[in-house]
């Protein structure tokens, strides 16, 4: 049986940087990086990308509010350098959530939403929230 399937994250995305050095500014490891041409299953990068990710929850009951806020958690006491390294590399700053809805009428839709705490946050360092949404 197909469940509710998500994921959120933070990430930078721009041509003129290094994600090693995101890393080593904010002295937080990335879920992961891409970096523009590199061969990846399935496609090739067009910009370089720093990326704190939540794990995949696979649930019939997915809390989007909590997702973010943990992410967001993380990132806070870093506002000010999230902030420098934007204006620095004129980099995009963004914030994903990736959802697949299981489309089983017995299983629960997600809580989608985003706390107060975490929208101040996003709009203080200039990101700006990505949904895709998916059917399971």
């Amino acid at each position: 049986m197909k469940t509710n399937e998500c994921r959120v994250y933070f990430a930078f995305d721009g041509d003129e940087f290094d994600p090693d050095e995101i890393t080593a500014f904010l002295g937080i490891e990335p879920s992961y990086t891409k970096r523009k041409g590199e061969k990846i299953p399935g496609k090739i990068p067009k910009k370089n990308s720093w990326v704190l990710s939540t794990e995949d929850v696979k649930s019939e009951y997915v809390d989007i509010y909590e997702m973010s806020t943990d992410i967001v958690n993380q990132l806070k006491p870093k506002k000010a350098q999230i902030i420098e390294l934007k204006n620095k590399y004129d980099l995009a700053v963004r914030f994903q959530v990736v959802l697949a809805i299981a489309m089983n009428e017995d299983i629960s839709t997600p809580a989608i939403g985003f706390e107060i705490d975490t929208v101040s946050f996003l709009g203080e360092v200039g990101a700006f929230i990505d949904v895709d949404s998916y059917r399971n």
